[in-house]
């Protein structure tokens, strides 16, 4: 009884191990065939999105680096003139 139930088992785990593998296999070829998968495609954007907001802040940054130098009378005329 025991060893029929092993048998089993082990029937059962090769089958889906087989099966993981089959679906792997076709899941790199399709990423071949059809170019990049779901993941890359967002993972692309997503670095797009990030090299924006890294440039905005740099921006960002050098106006906060002129107004820390600049002398302080020099910055509040241009604040003023801006009001």
């Amino acid at each position: 009884m025991f060893l029929n139930a092993l048998l089993v088992v082990l029937a059962f785990s090769g089958i889906m191990g087989l099966t993981s593998m089959f679906l792997s296999h076709r899941r790199s070829m399709a990423e071949i065939k059809y170019g990049k998968s779901d993941r890359e495609v967002a993972l692309t954007e997503e670095n797009g999105e990030l090299r924006e907001t890294v440039s905005l802040m740099q921006d960002r940054l050098a106006v906060l680096e002129q107004i820390a130098t600049d002398p302080a009378r020099r910055t509040a005329d241009e604040i003023e003139k801006l009001r």
